[in-house]
């Protein structure tokens, strides 16, 4: 029996055997790409928005992006982080993806900041979203002080942390992944040094950079597009103390463990999601998950989807 009619209802349209996907690959790579987006340029957008009356400078930047310093029409400071297009963050995330370009990568890594940094906000301690233009998000200014009230706060690997206290310190920062573990249900991804501002006058941590963060699934124990699975959520928590962790035991001689407290704050999960995590051998089914979960319960999901659609028994092609 031919299989053609997969193709019809949308099968298989971007897997990596799918028809055609060479030749769309190319065709993707002859187009001509928008031009990288210039910091005159995204402050002309930002003035556009009138939301924003002008401008100060650049006050940092990573591997994804460009921050500068603004000015609302209220008179407040904000950071307008600025994603840019052609990165190596952005490239590794368009890989398995055929149908979307850099310009439109950064755009969806733009919203996933805001909306992430949303989801954060009221539990713990994170650049409140104002708004959110194409690929810049705009967000509350962190100052390093009341008396620098335009020198942004530092990040705490450039800080002598000497002069505070160390462990508090360490102590805060886990304190923070795991609010936004337990209150924002979410995974940070991303936890370390690198992602973390103190304000010198008063030793308060900031974490940022959140684009990558994901919420896990607390209602069933499966992946979905937005989702991921409470196990592999514990494993990434796991990593993030691991990261900080590792930064205060280099520099400062001191450390926790990680085990223990990731034990600690899974100890704190619904009692529905510990029974989850407690049953080491549960087996979940391949038709539980979604495709991409397993070859094997991608091909039970498609063949059911088949036979609901078109009332016929799906064939495997011949080989």
């Amino acid at each position: 029996m031919s299989t053609n009619h997969n193709q019809r209802i949308g099968f298989e349209r971007y897997g990596k055997i799918a028809p055609g996907r060479e030749d769309h690959r190319k065709k993707r790579e002859a187009k001509v790409l928008p031009a990288e987006v210039r910091i005159s340029e995204a402050k002309k957008q930002l003035l556009e928005t009138r939301k924003v009356k002008q401008i100060f400078s650049i006050i940092g930047g990573g591997k994804e992006a460009t921050v500068l310093l603004a000015e609302d029409i209220t008179g407040d400071l904000v950071c307008a982080k600025v994603f840019r297009y052609y990165t190596s963050t952005i490239k590794k995330r368009l890989r398995g993806t055929i149908h979307l370009l850099p310009s439109d990568m950064a755009m969806i890594a733009a919203k996933q900041e805001y909306w992430n940094l949303h989801a954060m906000k009221n539990f713990t301690s994170v650049p409140k979203p104002r708004s959110l233009l194409q690929n810049i998000v705009v967000m509350d200014f962190i100052p390093e002080s009341p008396s620098s009230p335009m020198i942004p706060a530092p990040l705490i690997r450039n800080v002598d942390l000497s002069s505070f206290d160390p462990e508090e310190i360490l102590h805060s920062a886990i304190d923070i992944i795991a609010q936004i573990f337990l209150k924002s249900r979410m995974i940070h991804g991303d936890y370390s040094e690198h992602n973390l501002m103190i304000q010198t006058h008063s030793g308060k941590l900031f974490t940022m950079d959140v684009s990558q963060s994901v919420e896990y699934n607390t209602k069933s124990f499966v992946n979905t597009p937005v989702r991921i699975r409470i196990d592999r959520a514990v494993k990434m928590l796991e990593i993030d103390i691991n990261n900080i962790n590792q930064f205060f035991k280099r520099i400062y001689k001191i450390g926790i463990d990680p085990e223990e407290v990731k034990d600690e704050i899974v100890s704190e999960l619904p009692s529905n999601l510990k029974e989850y995590l407690s049953e080491k051998t549960r087996e979940i089914y391949p038709s539980e998950l979604i495709p991409s979960d397993s070859f094997f319960g991608k091909g039970i999901y498609r063949d059911n989807i088949v036979e609901k659609r078109t009332r016929r028994v799906r064939q495997s092609p011949k080989r």
